[in-house]
């Protein structure tokens, strides 16, 4: 009979341990509880525990910086990351530094449940090990959300990223199909070559093979110069192709011997070059569909398709929506040196739109609103004017996740909300909002919240 599966519980918040603590007993594991890197180092030094669960924000510490002390000293222990605060970033990092999984707060039973019981089982049978990478810090994505759906886009960017397999993305228009591209790019180890944006879905076959695959001179009317194509132009870095579906099936051919031989061959000569490029790929069409309709090659579909990332559309994230307001009002007051602000109902009103442009059409929406409010201030009825009769049937109150005001008020709010959730625990407060407690301080002074006595 194998060592006692023993789970270690690393968190600040005690409301939090004791609810984990409690639910996994129930189940038969044995927990033990830490809130503290310090604590969680003598613990694991006393008890040695086959699962780490790591909160990201443990004061002024960061869980992230705990795994890999973890990893050197017990690298058969499982690292789990925990946070409110979701993004690529956090995800990415969770995976370099060797975490094997990451989970979105408030904290969902059956999932975390599941994940506790695949991790058992799967030490009962252990698959090869594979080295983490480190991975060279990035600059933030423009990637915007904290719903469910994008958590499931952020893990899929951060475990595809370090390979160098194709990764096709597939999504409805405006739905950020080129930034998951960029992400994957920045969070790879070609980060620091080039990425190259193509839309091949507005240039001709022979346009498109120029500019990809190069040409010799007289290759073609209008070939006066030899050119190198942009696959040589980016060796070492990643190629993206948007609309892909919009090719031909000759283009398509050529794809595939590059995407197998590693080299291309430019237009005009019998000369082939070695190329180093990865390739991603997007579509906002049924792939599928095309190959039975013949419209598209069913062996390039698998080669383009190792790793399939699908963006949801914005109606399926709609609690995502006053983030990306209070992103897109930020970028324009910043890059209009303005001070202009929305109304709590204009937010709910634009939650429960239709958008079937989706978060191309919201960021359009905000910046047309923002040049049209002389009062510096977005109302409800500006929403209405801009798209009337485009409500859907959910109430504002149904779909409003956030009552922010301005982007001031919608800060100041935010905190107040985190504080009020917090019982007023200044260090709990901080880390929900993936905030240094000093920084919470800084930003209560400028915004003329009381803090209180005491030192939670």
């Amino acid at each position: 009979m194998g060592e006692p599966y023993r789970i270690l519980i690393v968190d600040d918040d005690r409301a939090t341990t004791q609810w984990l603590r409690t639910v996994l007993a129930a189940e038969g594991y044995s927990c033990d509880v830490a809130h503290n890197i310090g604590d969680a180092e003598a613990l694991l030094r006393d008890k040695p525990a086959q699962l780490v669960l790591i909160d990201i924000y443990l004061g002024e510490k960061n869980g992230l910086d705990f795994v890999p002390r973890i990893r050197a000293v017990y690298p058969d222990c499982d690292c789990v990351m925990m946070t409110a605060q979701a993004s690529v970033e956090t995800v990415a990092r969770s995976v370099a530094e060797g975490a094997v999984e990451y989970l979105g707060k408030p904290l969902l039973i059956d999932e975390l449940l599941a994940l506790v019981h695949r991790l058992e089982n799967r030490r009962k049978a252990p698959p090869a090990g594979s080295a983490s990478l480190d991975l060279e810090p990035s600059p933030d994505s423009a990637i915007v959300g904290r719903s469910p759906k994008m958590l499931e886009v952020y893990r899929a960017i951060a475990r595809a990223a370090p390979s160098d397999a194709t990764v096709l993305i597939t999504g409805a228009s405006g739905t950020g199909k080129e930034l998951v591209a960029r992400a994957i790019h920045a969070h790879s180890p070609r980060a620091g070559r080039p990425f190259t944006p193509v839309n091949c879905g507005s240039l001709s076959e022979t346009l498109l093979e120029s500019e990809l695959f190069g040409h010799e001179k007289g290759a073609f009317t209008g070939a006066v110069n030899r050119r190198q194509g942009l696959f040589e132009a980016t060796n070492g870095g990643t190629i993206f192709l948007d609309e892909v579906s919009e090719t031909s099936l000759g283009f398509q051919v050529n794809l595939l011997r590059v995407l197998q031989e590693k080299q291309v061959l430019r237009l005009g000569t019998n000369v082939q070059v070695p190329v180093d490029v990865r390739v991603l790929a997007a579509t906002n069409r049924n792939l599928n569909e095309l190959i039975g309709a013949g419209k598209f090659r069913e062996d390039l579909y698998y080669r383009l398709s190792v790793v399939t990332i699908s963006l949801p559309t914005l109606a399926e994230r709609r609690e995502d929506i006053p983030l990306l307001v209070s992103h897109f009002l930020d970028d324009f007051n910043q890059r209009n040196n303005r001070q202009v602000s929305m109304d709590a109902d204009a937010i709910a009103r634009l939650a429960a739109m239709e958008w079937p442009g989706n978060v191309r059409e919201l960021q359009n929406v905000i910046e047309r609103l923002a040049i049209f409010s002389p009062a510096g201030r977005i109302a409800a009825e500006d929403v209405e004017r801009e798209h009337p009769g485009k409500t859907e049937t959910k109430t504002a109150e149904e779909t409003s996740t956030a009552g922010p005001v301005s982007l001031r008020d919608m800060e100041r709010e935010h905190i107040l909300r985190a504080l009020q959730q917090a019982q007023g625990n200044k260090s709990l407060a901080a880390r929900r909002l993936g905030i240094e407690r000093k920084t919470l301080y800084k930003k209560a002074r400028r915004l003329g919240i009381d803090l209180g006595p005491g030192d939670n």
